[in-house]
C-alpha cells in the first residue's frame, strides 16, 4: 500500500499474544525503515511511531506475514489510559520497552538519559535511542526519539561525553559539541543485510535535540558483536579512553587524542561478566583508583600505570537480581560518580515495559577483603521523602512508593514480609534473599529497601552490596512486617 506521511505518527494495533510482523517502508524502491511488530486486528494496544524524517514524503508500506493492516496516522501519539502499574519512582518510557541507559552526560544544568528502546512494543527489539531529560534525576521531561536504525545496523548502547575543546571540530559558532557514540549493530534486519557491528558517533550543537550522525565508523569490527563503547578522558594519560565489549568475557581498551581516530592499547577480562562496560575513577582516603565494570555487577578495581589499566585485586560483585547494564554519569561537576541501572523488572498490563533503577551515587569502601564499590541513592533521591512513619514489628505505609529503613535486631535471623514480598534474613549465613534471589548481608544491622509498585531494591547498610528483584506490589497490602524489627519509612 501507498501512503503520503502528512501527520507526524503512525499508530499500529499492537498484541501481546499475536505473531510477529515485519513492518517495512520502501521509497522508490529502497527500504527507508523497518520494524518488528506484533500487528493484530484484536490489539491490546495502539503504539505509535514517529516519522518526522518522512513528512511530506510518498511511501510504501508492505506486511510480512500479511494482515489486514490499514495506517492511520496522527499529530500526537494515543492518549495514556489507566496507568496502575506506571512506576512511581522510578523513570519509565512513556511507551514501549526499554533497556540498557545510554548517553548518560550533565551538559548546561540538564541531566540527559538516553537508553535502549523500543517504540512500537512491549518486547525487546528495534533498538532506537530514546532519551529524557531532568533538572534533578528525579522528575523527568519526555524527548523527542533520538537515534533511528538506518543501513549500517540498529542503535545499541553507547556513552556520550561534551568536546570541551572541540578537538573533533564539530563545534559551531563556540558551541561544544555533545559526541553520543553507539554500537550499530549491523546484520539486524533487511536494511543493515551482512554489516559488521561497528562504533559510530553522532554528535549535537544543540543541547542533544538533533544529533547527526558521523559518515565514517570510528571503530572498525574487532570482533563479531564488538559493542557497547564507553568513552571517557583518563587525566593520567591525557587523552580519551574507550572500553569496549569483545566476546565472551573479553574487553579492549582503546585510547585517543582527537575523538576520532582511536587505537586499541589493551584486552581486559572480567569473569562471570559481558556487555554494557563502564570505565570511571574514584578517590578512597586521597588515593585515586579506577573501576572497571560489566553489566551483571561484576567490576575490577585498579590503577593506570604505564598507560594501562591495572588491577590492584580479583574482581567482586556489586549487585545482585534485576539490575543490568549499569553506566555512570559524564560531565557532573560536582565531584560526584552519578550512574542508572536497568532494572529489568516486569510489568504487567501496561503499554510500557521495564524501567530504570533508582539515580545512584558511588564510592569506594575499604574492607577485609580489599577495596569494596558502594552504592546509594543520590541526595536528589532522598529529597523525595515525605510523609515519615515509624514502629515496630508491623507498620502500614505512607505511600504506594515507600523508602524503608530497617533495623535488624542483634544476633537474629528474621523474616520480613513487605507488600506480599517475602525477605528472609539469615544471620547465620550472612545472606539476605527474597523472591529467589539472595546477596551477602556483610554484617549490616540496617538494610535500606526502595519500594516501588513493580520492584524492591534492596541495599546493605554501607552499600556494598544491593539487590534487585521483581515484584509486584498488592496495594491491599500495603504495610511491613517483622517480629522485633524497627522500621522507618518515606513516601516516595
Amino acid at each position: 500500500m501507498n501512503v503520503i506521511v502528512e501527520k507526524r505518527y503512525i499508530l499500529l494495533p499492537v498484541s501481546r499474544t499475536a505473531q510477529a510482523k515485519k513492518l517495512i517502508f520502501w521509497e522508490n524502491g529502497a527500504i527507508r525503515a523497518e520494524l518488528d511488530v506484533r500487528l493484530s486486528r484484536d490489539p491490546d494496544m495502539i503504539m505509535s511511531y514517529d516519522m518526522r524524517r518522512f513528512l511530506g514524503q510518498k511511501l510504501e508500506l508492505t506486511v510480512t506475514p500479511e494482515v489486514n493492516f490499514v495506517p492511520a496516522f496522527a499529530d500526537e501519539p494515543p492518549a495514556r489510559g489507566d496507568e496502575k502499574y506506571r512506576p512511581v519512582s522510578h523513570f519509565s518510557a512513556p511507551a514501549g520497552w526499554i533497556n540498557d541507559p545510554n548517553g548518560l552526560v550533565y551538559m548546561d544544568g540538564v541531566y540527559h538519559l538516553f537508553y535502549q528502546h523500543n517504540p512500537v512494543d512491549t518486547v525487546w527489539g528495534n533498538m532506537h535511542w530514546g532519551h529524557a531529560v531532568s533538572a534533578d534525576l528525579v522528575h523527568w521531561t519526555d524527548c523527542d526519539e533520538a537515534l533511528f536504525p538506518d543501513e549500517t545496523g540498529v542503535m545499541y548502547s553507547g556513552s556520550a561525553i561534551v568536546d570541551e575543546k572541540n578537538r573533533t571540530g564539530l563545534g559551531a559558532d563556540g558551541v561544544a559539541p555533545l559526541l553520543i557514540y553507539y554500537t550499530a549493530a549491523g546484520d539486524g534486519g533487511e536494511m543493515s543485510r551482512g554489516r559488521d557491528y561497528t562504533q559510530r558517533l553522532a554528535w549535537s550543537t544543540d543541547g542533544g535535540k538533533t544529533l547527526v550522525k558521523y559518515p565514517e565508523p570510528m571503530v572498525e569490527c574487532f570482533a563479531p558483536g564488538n559493542r557497547d563503547p564507553k568513552v571517557i578522558f583518563c587525566e593520567e594519560m591525557g587523552s580519551f579512553l574507550m572500553a569496549l565489549y569483545l566476546h565472551k568475557h573479553e574487553f579492549m581498551l582503546l585510547r585517543s587524542d582527537d575523538l576520532l581516530k582511536w587505537t586499541p592499547i589493551q584486552h581486559l577480562s572480567l569473569e562471570d561478566d559481558m556487555e554494557c562496560p563502564d570505565l570511571f575513577p574514584l578517590t578512597l582516603e586521597g588515593e585515586r583508583f579506577w573501576v572497571f565494570s560489566a553489566a551483571a555487577g561484576r567490576y575490577l578495581v585498579g590503577k593506570i600505570v604505564g598507560g594501562l589499566f591495572v588491577p590492584v585485586q580479583s574482581a567482586r560483585s556489586l549487585s545482585f537480581g534485576q539490575w543490568y547494564a549499569a553506566q555512570s554519569y559524564s560531565g557532573v561537576k560536582d565531584g560526584r560518580r552519578l550512574r542508572f541501572a536497568w532494572n529489568r523488572a516486569p510489568i504487567q498490563e501496561m503499554p510500557f515495559q521495564s524501567s530504570m533503577s533508582t539515580p545512584l551515587e558511588l564510592s569506594l569502601a575499604r574492607d577485609s577483603e580489599g577495596i569494596a564499590l558502594c552504592v546509594r541513592p543520590a541526595s536528589e533521591f532522598d529529597a523525595l521523602r515525605t510523609d515519615v512513619v515509624r514502629g515496630r514489628d508491623r507498620m502500614t505505609l505512607p505511600g504506594r512508593s515507600n523508602d524503608i529503613i530497617v533495623d535488624l535486631p542483634e544476633g537474629k535471623s528474621i523474616t520480613l514480609t513487605l507488600i506480599g514480598a517475602q525477605i528472609d534474613i539469615d544471620r547465620a549465613n550472612g545472606v539476605v534473599a527474597c523472591c529467589g534471589t539472595e546477596m551477602p548481608l556483610n554484617g549490616s544491622r540496617r538494610l535500606r529497601v526502595i519500594q516501588d509498585v513493580h520492584a524492591l531494591e534492596i541495599y546493605t547498610e554501607r552499600g556494598d552490596h544491593v539487590m534487585c528483584v521483581s515484584h509486584m506490589a498488592d496495594m491491599c497490602l500495603n504495610r511491613i512486617e517483622g517480629k522485633g524489627v524497627a522500621f522507618t519509612a518515606w513516601r516516595v
